[in-house]
């Protein structure tokens, strides 16, 4: 659902030099999006090129939006770790070296002299499947699918939070899929730091001397070893808002899923919409930066222990 792609800095500084491409790649991007900016090579060197390919715009017409192009993009990157860069070769050259040790979704460049598949020119971005990435979709309610269907938000983020009103621990459908979505995000980190934050949010349904038990008893040897998990049980507000939608909210952005973050019967689906950015923002700040729910009590953190 939130892709990653390698930008040449010269292409996009040619977005920012076009008022009708600059609009059409500025809605194409960020939070609310489908796609995200690789930080390929590092933020400041990346930089570096980009105010290299700008010199020489216009002032007046062509900086405003090459500088407006430079923020929006930056203000929200999937980072990679062991990125090898040779000052000697081509931007893109570097991009299809990195490429072949973690794949990028594609590769955005003003040209594609080696023909390669997932190297878009302005020419060839818009009938890619590379480029033309869903924001709703939907895949049988089994717990494989599930992580499967928004395996790419999960690799590719840095912080997460799931949110299900109706969570239970002591519910093996519901831990199925918690299990499921843990071992993507962790074990396809190739080329990832490591997640920062893993955080379940739900309601006060049982005791949480039970509540914390269970998960103790019944998540934490599910869990790969080190990794923490922590739980907010939180509680409704007199004439607030209503805890009940399920999301998966991360730093990259976020989406709201459908009927429950459990498993189902055969032939149950499970459906997932990506949160545009005012929705997401609100949700966010709803669970994240300023509650709008009362904890229960304290949360709790579990540490796994599963070494395999």
């Amino acid at each position: 659902m939130i892709y990653e792609y390698a930008i040449e800095p010269d292409l996009a500084v040619n977005w920012g030099r076009d008022r009708g491409e600059y609009r059409y790649y500025y809605e194409k991007f960020g939070i609310g999006t489908p796609r995200m900016m690789a930080e390929f090579p590092k933020l400041k060197n990346w930089r570096k090129l980009f105010k290299q390919a700008a010199a020489g715009a216009d002032e007046t017409n062509e900086l405003p939006l090459i500088e407006e192009m430079f923020k929006l993009l930056k203000a929200k990157l999937i980072y990679r770790e062991g990125v090898a860069y040779d000052g000697t070769c081509s931007w893109l050259e570097n991009a299809e070296a990195e490429n072949k040790r973690q794949a990028f979704q594609a590769i955005l460049a003003r040209t594609n002299p080696g023909q390669r598949a997932n190297v878009l020119t302005p020419g060839s971005i818009d009938d890619s499947p590379f480029w033309q990435v869903k924001t709703q979709n939907y895949c049988p309610r089994q717990a494989i699918d599930m992580a499967e269907l928004v395996a790419a938000m999960l690799v590719n983020c840095s912080e997460i939070h799931f949110i299900d009103p109706y969570f239970g621990p002591e519910i093996v459908r519901f831990r199925r899929p918690l299990e499921a979505f843990i071992q993507v995000l962790s074990t396809r980190r190739i080329c990832r730091p490591a997640i920062q934050k893993i955080t379940i949010h739900t309601s006060e349904k049982a005791p949480i001397f039970t509540f914390r038990q269970t998960c103790e008893e019944k998540i934490k040897s599910k869990i790969p070893q080190g990794l923490c998990v922590t739980f907010y049980r939180w509680k409704q507000r007199q004439d607030s808002e209503k805890l009940h939608n399920r999301y998966i909210l991360t730093d990259i952005g976020g989406i709201k899923v459908d009927p429950g973050m459990d498993d189902g019967k055969a032939g149950e689906n499970f459906e997932v919409i990506l949160l545009e950015r005012t929705l997401y923002e609100k949700q966010w700040k709803d669970f994240v930066e300023k509650p709008a729910f009362d904890l229960s009590e304290d949360p709790f953190t579990i540490i796994g222990n599963c070494e395999t």
